[in-house]
């Protein structure tokens, strides 16, 4: 009997060991995207750029963003997108910066230190508040900015602009000026092939669409139902509520998937239907807490096991293969939601 279990433990111990180990990142991951290839590239805390390849193995893209800049402005990253040449976007306060496949950076669009709203060509366009910022498939360039100034007593509100293949800046949005949506808190954008965008409205929660003519409809959420003590409700859109949606992904067949920064959950709106595809947190009874909470946690496995820990920060990624990435703030480290259904920890 001794001997059996001898062996058995020297198996046990050698299937660990067996097992690929998770690369270890520099310092907190602040912002994700995929590229052509399907590797993850991760802006890491202190302005370092990662990439991690498909096969775990984890290199440096640059150590630090600012390396080589001989005066202010230095480049920041607190959004990032990426084109279909695998040039990085990364956009901070009212500048956006450009980053080749190789690691050199240079400024792309705003006039340093000109904080404000001005269309027209790139070379003179300016922007403010940079929050979020998508490519789609023709790389025209989407970004959300917020007007927090209050200079009308009327409090926060939101521009949502574009930068052509030509170079042309236009605002396509004004969240202050379109009856049709109207919000003082936008928190995520996603765009799909076509250029459609859908946008996180936080203060209604809900989602929205805006069709490149600019026609906007609700895609998913009782927009403005309930200002405090959500509720979520899977099922029909008709009925279904959201908490509070945030970073945006369209995958191939048009599935709008998104993470609910207060639920913990990955969700997907397909086919008239709201439902978790990853994440299986406690849900705090609605008078606990008025903006509505889930129990943050940390667990691989089947997808509609994991936990996540998503209030810090979160945001979320797909590849080729409809494997889908994620950025856990709250645990400080990059997880995958495979195409079959399984959270795994790729990078901590």
């Amino acid at each position: 009997m001794t001997v059996k279990l001898i062996v058995l433990a020297l198996l046990t111990a050698g299937a660990v060991q067996a097992q690929p180990s998770v690369p270890k990142l520099p310092s907190s991951p602040t912002a994700i995207v995929v590229d052509s290839k399907d590797n993850l590239v991760i802006h890491a805390y202190m302005g370092r750029v990662l990439r991690l390849a498909p096969d775990g193995t984890l290199s440096v893209i640059t150590d630090d963003i600012q390396k080589g800049m001989r005066g202010a402005p230095y480049p920041k990253c607190s959004a990032m997108a990426i084109d279909s040449r695998d040039n990085i976007y990364m956009a901070n306060s009212d500048i956006i910066w450009k980053m080749t496949s190789d690691g050199k950076v240079s400024r792309f669009a705003g006039v340093p230190f000109m904080a404000s709203v001005k269309d027209g060509p790139i070379a003179t366009a300016q922007f403010r508040s940079i929050e979020y910022i998508k490519i789609d498939a023709a790389d025209n360039i989407y970004v959300t900015e917020r007007d927090n100034t209050n200079k009308d007593n009327l409090g926060d509100f939101y521009l949502i602009r574009k930068i052509d293949t030509n170079g042309l800046v236009t605002t396509l949005l004004n969240t202050r000026e379109n009856p049709a949506f109207k919000s003082k808190w936008i928190a995520g954008m996603g765009v799909d092939h076509k250029g459609t965008l859908y946008v996180s409205d936080g203060a209604g929660r809900c989602i929205k669409k805006v069709e490149p003519d600019g026609t906007i409809t609700t895609v998913a959420g009782l927009c403005g139902k309930r200002e405090f003590h959500p509720v979520y409700v899977q099922g029909d859109i008709s009925k279904a509520e959201l908490m509070a949606p945030e970073d945006i992904l369209v995958n191939r067949n048009g599935d709008v998937i998104f993470a609910d920064g207060r639920l913990n959950r990955i969700i997907k709106v397909a086919n008239g239907v709201v439902a978790t595809i990853a994440g299986n947190s406690e849900i705090q009874s609605n008078s606990v807490n008025m903006g509505g909470r889930s129990k943050e946690g940390y667990q691989d496995g089947k997808a509609l096991t994991a936990l996540f820990n998503f209030p810090q920060r979160c945001a979320i990624a797909i590849d080729s293969r409809q494997n889908i990435y994620i950025l856990d703030g709250g645990n400080n480290c990059i997880r995958r939601l495979s195409a079959d259904g399984m959270v795994t920890t790729v990078a901590r």
